[in-house]
């Protein structure tokens, strides 16, 4: 089930202490995140996006199981590429952002590294498609702002760019995860079924009287 579109509380960015402010820009729209959003199906949804768009969401994830996940899910209005930056507002935490298909159930790149901002960017080769930008933590608990920009998807690329996109997909653009991420695993539709624990017990025994050789197999199973 997706949830309200969340009310925009505006930013005026001449307060804001980030580098790459735009003191030239009044104001942008600015989100906050709503608890809980740790799955697909209860992430923060924002609707239909559109070319021109720009906004900023912010947040704070855990790196623990109490806020594992900050999930927040978008629908292309047409085909589009989405940038975004992440910007980690505390010094003792690292935070990645993973890019999630819901109509695969899995996510299919993640931005994992030690860079703050992390950034990369989202291509959506067709309208009505939607896709999660999921914020975890690495190492640490921290609050953070994503800033997204909608772009028209083909911007600067050539015939044969476009030629070369598979149709109705989504990807990440200049993904790069220096560790292995929660969420490839964890923030999932349906989870994947625990294996039960299997202990096989194995001997050989001989009737010397006979000369049978038997063979004794034990097999417990703990479903813990």
């Amino acid at each position: 089930m997706r949830t309200t579109l969340l009310a925009p509380v505006l930013l005026f960015l001449a307060g804001c202490d980030c580098d790459d402010c735009d003191d030239d820009d009044p104001g942008l729209p600015l989100f906050q995140e709503a608890e809980p959003n740790d799955a697909p199906l209860t992430a923060n949804h924002f609707g239909i996006l559109q070319v021109g768009d720009h906004f900023l969401i912010q947040g704070f994830v855990r790196d623990d199981v109490a806020d594992p996940f900050d999930g927040f899910a978008f629908t292309a209005a047409t085909a589009l590429h989405v940038d975004f930056q992440l910007f980690i507002d505390t010094n003792t935490a690292d935070l990645d952002v993973c890019l999630y298909d819901p109509q695969l159930d899995q996510t299919v790149a993640c931005f994992a590294t030690q860079s703050n901002p992390e950034q990369g960017g989202v291509d959506i080769s067709a309208g009505g498609l939607d896709f999660h930008l999921v914020v975890e933590a690495f190492l640490g608990d921290g609050p953070y702002t994503l800033e997204l920009v909608v772009q028209p998807l083909f911007l600067g690329a050539t015939a044969s760019d476009r030629a070369a996109v598979p149709q109705a997909s989504i990807a990440g653009v200049n993904a790069r995860a220096e560790r292995t991420t929660a969420a490839e695993t964890g923030y999932l539709r349906e989870k994947p079924a625990t294996r039960p624990l299997v202990e096989i017990e194995q001997r050989i025994e001989i009737d010397r009287k006979s000369g049978t050789v038997l063979e004794i197999v034990k097999v417990r199973r703990s479903d813990s």
